[in-house]
């Protein structure tokens, strides 16, 4: 597996695995009326220009297995996405080691991210912590609750 980052040739790939993940995990932790909104719907106006400044992409030959975002401005991890048939085998793992190493790179120590309820444990794991309960008013219209994470990175 590789990682680059991500252009605007990714677009519809990458929106198809950030409904296959929100499928394959979240659905039994979130209502109808969080995931309803959160699935369904066109790409958001301005999509592709925040995942060619935001995004990289995993891949494995020409397939795109999962992607992540990160905000140097608020040094802040705000996506993660792997396709369900890669999930449970290091893609997850891979893609936010990659993200925290750039962060490194530009001197950042500190790292946060709001986990999806389904989803604390993997980043606990993972060595970041935080159990805070948050309301995070999503892009696309609703509230949802999700759990306010960080983690201090070593070089």
């Amino acid at each position: 597996m590789k990682i680059r980052k991500a252009t605007r040739r990714d677009i519809d790939v990458a929106w198809q695995i950030r409904k296959q993940s929100i499928k394959a995990q979240c659905i039994e932790h979130y209502p109808p009326e969080v995931i309803e909104p959160w699935l369904n719907g066109s790409l958001p106006e301005g999509f592709a220009a925040e995942l060619e400044s935001n995004f990289y992409v995993a891949f494995e030959g020409d397939e795109i297995i999962g992607l992540g975002a990160f905000s140097y401005n608020e040094n802040k991890i705000y996506a993660m996405f792997v396709k369900p048939e890669f999930m449970g085998k290091g893609v997850g793992r891979q893609i936010m080691a990659y993200l925290e190493a750039l962060a490194l790179e530009n001197n950042i120590n500190t790292v946060h991210l709001d986990s999806t309820l389904n989803a604390a444990p993997f980043y606990r794991s993972l060595g970041y912590v935080g159990d805070t309960v948050i309301k995070y008013n999503n892009p696309r219209g609703f509230v949802m609750d999700c759990v306010a994470m960080q983690k201090e990175l070593s070089s």
